[in-house]
């Protein structure tokens, strides 16, 4: 998943029932796709994502580019996680709006619905992390401590695969800087456009970039 939708009342919802299709058009079908990008403009979008299951679901969410439906049951087969654990956190994650209800079709006589992302990319809006310094600063921090146990547990394990770590720092040409930050971008671009590969390793990758202060004594990190 990367952290770089329509309104359920514009959703498009396709219902399937003895072999059949039914389809319920609405604003979102024609509308066209969910957006490529959008911001997590809210402390609440944040706060969705600062729990280690909700990231999981997006993230099967959004393995391609054509962003696929599943179900929760679908969901917990694949993330090995029980069904009845994946409701709430499926609703909070609808609730906030990162992803919404795709398709709807009969199983067993029960009603069941199929999910989809809002969107393929999340962006940290920097006016709400401004606005809410306190809470963003909370579910930041609960995001990077996830990942940071996970490197620590991927270092002790016995395995070739060893995690890997990059701390720099520099002064740069601001044409430097602007290229670096390209370049960063331009890997991030082409690890997205990898396709998945359900029996390869799975990996997980943070990437940060920040400027000092003019005139501090630190440097770009």
């Amino acid at each position: 998943m990367i952290i770089h939708a329509y309104v359920n009342d514009r959703t498009g919802v396709k219902v399937w029932q003895d072999g059949s299709v039914d389809e319920r058009v609405t604003g979102q079908e024609t509308a066209g796709e969910p957006p490529t990008v959008r911001e997590l403009d809210t402390v609440d979008k944040l706060k969705a994502l600062a729990d280690p299951t909700r990231q999981a679901i997006l993230a099967a969410l959004t393995q391609s580019p054509d962003l696929p439906v599943m179900s929760v049951k679908e969901l917990a087969a694949k993330l090995g996680e029980p069904q009845t654990k994946l409701y709430r956190h499926v609703r909070q994650l609808e609730e906030v709006g990162l992803i919404r209800v795709a398709a709807t079709r009969m199983v067993s006589g029960i009603l069941e619905q199929r999910y989809q992302a809002s969107q393929r990319e999340l962006r940290l809006s920097p006016k709400m992390l401004r606005e809410n310094v306190g809470d963003a600063e909370i579910a930041l921090r609960t995001l990077l401590d996830q990942f940071l146990e996970g490197i620590l547990a991927a270092t002790l394990r016995e395995s070739e695969e060893r995690p890997v770590m990059f701390l720099s720092t520099n002064s740069l040409a601001p044409e430097m800087a602007a290229e670096l930050r390209r370049r960063l971008a331009e890997v991030n671009d082409w690890l997205e456009r990898l396709p998945e590969d359900p029996d390869g390793t799975r990996i997980n990758m943070v990437v940060g970039l920040y400027a000092d202060e003019p005139g501090s004594t630190g440097n770009p990190s």
